[in-house]
């Protein structure tokens, strides 16, 4: 299955500080585009895990209310933290677009790596550079999510799994 980034609904954050575009979610996990357009205070993901990863953008610091920040000013380089946490973001240099993976830990583990996707991959892959051809012939462009497994040729995208906690 093929979701276009470009056909994907925009909505507010949680808190209204933000935009968003949900890609998938289900029982304990989203996963989903954000757009942070302004310094803003990220919402309160209490007992979730946090995959956050810079597609677009100089980068932001997550400045939260207790320890060092999150820096994350590389793109492409997933940082994880702890959705629980009160941190506010702050942008380097203007706007950025992310993706996010969210997961209730107590139920699903989720993991993002940068590659290609590979045989046997279950979860999503959001093409980062290129275009890739479906086995049905439809081109998907950048930031289009392919739903896995799906054969398709090897582009770089930004992986993610989804695994329920047994």
């Amino acid at each position: 299955m093929l979701l276009r980034h470009a056909e994907l609904p925009v909505s507010p954050w949680r808190n209204g500080a933000g935009r968003k575009a949900d890609i998938a979610g289900g029982p304990g996990w989203f996963l989903g585009f954000a757009w942070l357009d302004a310094a803003a205070e990220f919402s309160d993901y209490q007992g979730q895990d946090r995959t956050i990863t810079l597609l677009r953008g100089h980068g932001f610091a997550l400045d939260f209310a207790e320890g060092p920040p999150l820096l994350v000013d590389q793109p492409l380089v997933p940082s994880a933290f702890d959705g629980g946490r009160a941190c506010r973001c702050r942008l380097l240099d203007g706007p950025c677009l992310v993706v996010n993976a969210i997961s209730d830990r107590a139920r699903v583990r989720h993991a993002v790596e940068i590659r290609a996707p590979r045989s046997g991959d279950t979860g999503f892959a959001v093409l980062l550079s290129g275009g890739a051809i479906l086995p049905d012939g439809t081109l998907a462009q950048p930031l289009d999510t392919i739903s896995l497994p799906l054969a398709i040729d090897a582009v770089t995208c930004a992986v993610f799994h989804f695994t329920p906690i047994a």
